[in-house]
């Protein structure tokens, strides 16, 4: 059996996502986002396949969807965008000020895309861009795990996923180790034909260990006026010592 580096394709990143089951338990949060804030444009950095984005066209009249990788874009136009509202551009962070279409009601940043990041400072950076590019009541939500040491370690692996290609099966395996500074992210992969392992592949990513505190003290001195931080799905107050994942609201 051997171990190598492994590109995952937004395919295999979208069979290992169950898109309905987290859509449905967002669909809530989103809507009273929507409802609660005069949002007519959106912003989504770090769109991945697009999910986001489409479930975004059916609130508001323009959708732009950016993600750095090509591939993931091209992905998104074939199989999951289908609102014409939507427009999806090839950039990341780095280019979030060459954006056009003006300033944005909301501006969105999901699934750990700000700590992939990887440092302080590119996450400062970031956050700063994001209030820049919000319209003057504008609204930002960042999404990330809880880096609480104890909470990351006891949910350290994530359950397998299952899914079946071309023949072959794929257990999916994420696994997460804690650093002070940084933290590993392990996607584990393996297939499995006629019943014997065929291969095994490890791709690894290392994320800024985005602690809640250092996160809010980041957003303070980017000039954020008001901060909330809430748990899973959006639902409730954030309990750093229990929730895995936060979803933070960020008003210009």
């Amino acid at each position: 059996m051997k171990v190598k580096n492994f590109k995952i394709s937004p395919e295999f990143y979208d069979l290992q996502v169950d898109w309905d089951k987290r859509l449905k338990k967002e669909k809530d949060f989103f809507s009273r986002i929507f409802e609660e804030n005069d949002i007519e444009n959106v912003l989504d950095v770090g769109c991945g396949t697009g999910h986001h984005a489409q479930l975004f066209s059916g609130y508001a009249k323009k959708v732009v969807a950016i993600d750095p990788s090509g591939e993931t874009i091209d992905y998104a136009e074939k199989n999951v965008i289908k609102s014409p509202n939507v427009t999806l551009i090839k950039e990341g962070f780095a280019g979030l000020d060459k954006i056009p279409y003006g300033q944005f009601d909301l501006i969105t940043s999901l699934g750990n895309t700000l700590p992939i990041l990887g440092n302080r400072m590119k996450v400062k950076q970031a956050l700063k861009k994001i209030r820049k590019k919000l319209s003057g009541n504008g609204l930002a939500i960042v999404q990330f795990l809880n880096f609480n040491a104890g909470v990351l370690e006891e949910n350290r692996f994530y359950n397998p996923k299952v899914f079946k290609k071309d023949g072959k099966t794929y257990i999916f395996i994420k696994h997460f180790e804690y650093g002070k500074i940084k933290t590993r992210m392990d996607f584990i992969i393996t297939v499995i034909y006629k019943n014997k392992v065929e291969d095994f592949f490890i791709n690894s990513s290392y994320l800024c260990t985005l602690k809640a505190n250092l996160f809010l003290k980041m957003a303070k001195n980017s000039g954020f006026k008001k901060i909330e931080l809430l748990g899973p799905g959006g639902k409730g107050v954030f309990n750093g010592k229990r929730d895995i994942s936060l979803y933070a609201l960020l008003y210009r």
